[in-house]
C-alpha cells in the first residue's frame, strides 16, 4: 500500500478520558494477524488456549485469491468499520451505510487510488474469511462463554464509478457486520478505544499490536477496569498475534519495532522478558496509572430525555458538549414534531442524533419554527448515536486540522 498520512505525534489519552469504544471480543481474540506481510500459503490458522480453565479454540479460514488471512492494514479497516457503525446508530440489523472515503479517513489512511484498490481487497477478505471461536466468545448478557462462527462482514454492496468495478471517493457502501459482533456491541460488551492515538502510530504492525495489547489490558469478564501490567507466555502471545514463525528469537524480532514505538510514544512504561526458549514470559507495564474504573457521570434531565430514545449516555454527553443545551433541546423538539407528523422512523436513536447534527437542512423547519444556529465542528464525518454501545465512553472524531472536507458528508443510516 501507499504511505499512510503522517500525523503529529500524540500522547495516549488516559483510559478514564477516552470517549470512543470498541467491541471487546474482537480486540481480545485478535482476529487479524499483526504481521504486515504474510506468505501466500498463510490461508488459515488455529489457536488453542484456555478460558477460565476450560479448553477453547479460535480459527480462521480464508480464501487464497484475496490474499490469505486478514492481516496488517486489514485491522485498521476493520476498526474503522466498527467505529462508523457505532456512530451511525448501531442498528439492530448490523447495517452500515457509508462511503469509501469515510472508511479510509476514519482508519487514518491516505485518500489515494491505490488505497481504494486495497480497501476493496480488504473488504472482500473480511467478507470471505470465516472465523470460529469455540467456547471463547463472551456472551455479556448471560455472563458466559459461548461458541460462534461468523464472517466479519456478512453482506457487502457498493457502487463503482466505472467499468472496472473498483472503489473511489464517491463509492457508497452498504455493509452488514457479523451478527455476533453487532449483538455484543448492543449488549455493551465494549472497551475504551483511543482512536486518535491509534491512528497516529506509524507502522501497521504497531497499530495492530496496540489494538491487541490494549484489549488484553482490560479483564474479559468486566472490561472497564484497566490493568497496570500484562504478563503472558511468549509463544502464547505470538499465537495470539497470529505470527507465522513461532521461534522465540523470531517472535522477539517481529515485535521489537512495535515495542520501541509504543515505548517511545508513552503507551508502555517497559517491556521485560523472563526465562528462555518456549517458557519465556513477556511482561508489559503500561504507562500512567492503572486500576481507575470509568464511571458514568450524573444524568441531567436533558440527557435523560435522550436516553429515553435509546441514545447512549456517552453519545448524549458528546452531543451536549459539542452543540450546547439550547441547540440539543431545540432539535429534540424538532425530532418529536417529525415523529408526530408521521415521519418514517427506522431507528429512533439514529434519527434523533442525525436531526441534532444536521447542518444541511435535511429536516426543514415547520412554519413559525426557529432554532439557534451553531458552527459546524471542523473535521466531522459520519456521526450518529449508538443505542447500546456503552455507558461511560462515546465517539470522538479523529478529524483532520483545517476544516471539513467537501466529501466528508454524513450518510443517513440504512
Amino acid at each position: 500500500m501507499a504511505p499512510r498520512t503522517r500525523q503529529p505525534k500524540k500522547l495516549p489519552t488516559p483510559p478514564q478520558e477516552i470517549r470512543r469504544i470498541d467491541e471487546a471480543n474482537v480486540g481480545r481474540l485478535g482476529l487479524i494477524s499483526i504481521q504486515e506481510r504474510i506468505p501466500e500459503s498463510y490461508t488459515s490458522w488455529s489457536v488453542d488456549f484456555e478460558v477460565d480453565g476450560r479448553p477453547a479454540r479460535l480459527s480462521c479460514d480464508a480464501v487464497p485469491k484475496y490474499g490469505g488471512v486478514p492481516h496488517g492494514l486489514d485491522g485498521d479497516i476493520a476498526t474503522a468499520l466498527v467505529d462508523l457503525y457505532v456512530e451511525t446508530g448501531c442498528p439492530e440489523d448490523g447495517v452500515l451505510l457509508t462511503t469509501a472515503y469515510q472508511i479510509l479517513k476514519r482508519a487514518g489512511l491516505d485518500d489515494s487510488g491505490r488505497y481504494y484498490q486495497n480497501l476493496r481487497q480488504t473488504l472482500y477478505q473480511l467478507r470471505t474469511a470465516t472465523y470460529s471461536a469455540s467456547e471463547s466468545w463472551r456472551d455479556h448478557r448471560r455472563r458466559s462463554w459461548t461458541t460462534v462462527t461468523f464472517n466479519y462482514i456478512e453482506a457487502l454492496e457498493f457502487t463503482s464509478p466505472d467499468d472496472e468495478l473498483g472503489l473511489s471517493r464517491s463509492s457508497v457502501l452498504k455493509i452488514r457486520l457479523a451478527e455476533s459482533i453487532v449483538r455484543s456491541i448492543r449488549a455493551q460488551y465494549t472497551k475504551p478505544l483511543d482512536l486518535e492515538f491509534l491512528t497516529s502510530l506509524d507502522r501497521p504492525l504497531t497499530r495492530a499490536l496496540y489494538r491487541l495489547l490494549d484489549a488484553r489490558r482490560y479483564p474479559p469478564e468486566d472490561p472497564r477496569l484497566p490493568l497496570p501490567s500484562y504478563t503472558v507466555n511468549l509463544i502464547s502471545w505470538a499465537e495470539a498475534c497470529k505470527i507465522v514463525d513461532l521461534r522465540s528469537n523470531k517472535i522477539r524480532a517481529t515485535l521489537k519495532g512495535a515495542h520501541e514505538e509504543l515505548l517511545e510514544r508513552g503507551y508502555l512504561a517497559s517491556v521485560e522478558y523472563e526465562g528462555r526458549g518456549q517458557k519465556q514470559l513477556i511482561t508489559y507495564t503500561f504507562a500512567g496509572v492503572g486500576g481507575q474504573e470509568v464511571q458514568p457521570v450524573p444524568v441531567t434531565p436533558l440527557i435523560g430525555e435522550l436516553l429515553d430514545y435509546r441514545v447512549s449516555l456517552a453519545v448524549a454527553r458528546r452531543l451536549l458538549a459539542e452543540y450546547g443545551e439550547e441547540h440539543v433541546t431545540a432539535r429534540l423538539e424538532k425530532f418529536r414534531r417529525l415523529v408526530a407528523n408521521g415521519y418514517r422512523v427506522r431507528s429512533s436513536s439514529a434519527l434523533l442524533v442525525d436531526v441534532i447534527r444536521d447542518q444541511e437542512g435535511k429536516y426543514p423547519d415547520m412554519p413559525g419554527e426557529t432554532e439557534p444556529r451553531v458552527p459546524t465542528p471542523a473535521g466531522r464525518g459520519l456521526r450518529a448515536a449508538c443505542p447500546d454501545a456503552g455507558t461511560a465512553r462515546g465517539c470522538r472524531n479523529p478529524g483532520r486540522a483545517g476544516g471539513r472536507d467537501p466529501e466528508d458528508r454524513a450518510v443517513p443510516a440504512a
